[in-house]
């Protein structure tokens, strides 16, 4: 259940290394290579609006080691420009052992770290957008087969450049108790919050994670907030610029799930924090950071701020647990307030990632 390889690793002897990638011998349908189209050498795939491409299925037992993707608009935009718009209409799905429900189902820039349309260089430790290319080192374990597939969910505009390669490893067996990585995603804005009045606030968090099935251990979080008004959003007495980033991250497990409750609840002066295991004091504070990100945009090996425009407001961070995951046994529930008693308006866009038994 590690985001590390380490009981990957202890079954190593007779691992084969595998790759699977966008290449094939097929002719390019680019004028810009029609000159060598004869050899047949094509590296990419074209994703027509509304359409899939998956890339061969992989063979288990084994595990993914690393996914690395590129894609652009169009040749022009593979050169120049600081925007690609597939990073929010792309999404990338990922099967599991013959299941038809995708253990992780996200959008493209989400899933690599940077939930914006920016282009911009990071490298971490699990993910990264290293000068164009994306990367994820998450190990993905599989019993049986894998299956990654790419969705254009642009309803008009074609991807006609997606360069991709999946490096895995053949095992003789799969080690007992390993889990399956998951990403859940869920996006929701928040308008006409409720202020804090008296002793009482709005009860109505930003939730992350809710899972029932267990084992399992959440090992990190990508979360991109945009402010939905001008002014509501940024300016929220005593709060300017980012209020939303006082929202503080609570993780509750098994016997702490309690129902949420009603709209607005008491929250007099004093009262207990409450049943959650963990309660961090801020966004970027759960980011380990602080200040608003003082230096942002920045990346170190587990955390990140990719993005954060005091012009425009929008805030993208990610966070990787690998010495500090949060287990549950039965059941697991993370929320994020949107501003410090969720009496801020913004867009939350969020992917947890965790390992879990394949249900």
């Amino acid at each position: 259940m590690l985001i590390t390889s380490r009981k990957l690793q202890d079954a190593w002897d007779g691992a084969r290394a595998r790759q699977v990638s966008t290449h094939d011998h097929g002719s390019s349908s680019l004028r810009l290579y029609r000159s060598v189209s004869k050899v047949g050498n094509r590296d990419y795939q074209a994703i027509p609006a509304g359409g899939r491409w998956a890339f061969p299925e992989l063979e288990g037992p084994g595990y993914v080691a690393c996914l690395w993707l590129t894609i652009a608009g169009s040749v022009l935009e593979s050169i120049v420009g600081n925007r690609v718009s597939a990073h929010r209409s792309v999404w990338i799905h990922v099967f599991y052992d013959g299941s038809e429900t995708p253990a992780i189902s996200a959008p493209l820039g989400l899933f690599f770290g940077n939930g914006t349309t920016r282009r911009v260089h990071y490298a971490s430790k699990y993910v990264g957008m290293s000068s164009g290319g994306y990367y994820c080192y998450l190990p993905m374990p599989f019993a049986r087969s894998c299956r990654v597939e790419i969705e254009n969910r642009h309803p008009r505009r074609e991807v006609p450049l997606l360069f991709g390669a999946i490096t895995y490893y053949q095992l003789g067996s799969l080690p007992e108790g390993l889990g399956r990585l998951h990403a859940t995603h869920r996006d929701r804005s928040f308008e006409g919050s409720g202020p804090v009045d008296g002793s009482t606030i709005t009860n109505d968090p930003h939730v992350v994670l809710d899972e029932t099935g267990g084992p399992g251990r959440f090992v990190g979080l990508s979360l991109t907030i945009r402010p939905t008004h001008w002014l509501r959003s940024r300016l929220v007495w005593p709060y300017v610029a980012f209020p939303y980033l006082e929202g503080n991250l609570k993780v509750y497990v098994d016997d702490e799930v309690t129902p949420q409750g009603p709209a607005r609840i008491d929250k007099p002066v004093g009262a207990p924090t409450g049943p959650q295991s963990i309660e961090w004091t801020g966004v970027e504070d759960y980011y380990l950071s602080g200040w608003y990100y003082k230096t942002a945009p920045f990346a170190g090996p587990w955390h990140g701020c990719p993005v954060r425009s005091w012009l425009t407001g929008v805030v993208s961070q990610f966070r990787f647990h690998e010495l500090d995951p949060y287990p549950w046994r039965e059941r697991i529930r993370i929320t994020v307030n949107h501003g410090e008693h969720d009496q801020v308006d913004c867009q939350m866009e969020s992917l947890a990632f965790h390992y879990r038994p394949l249900r």
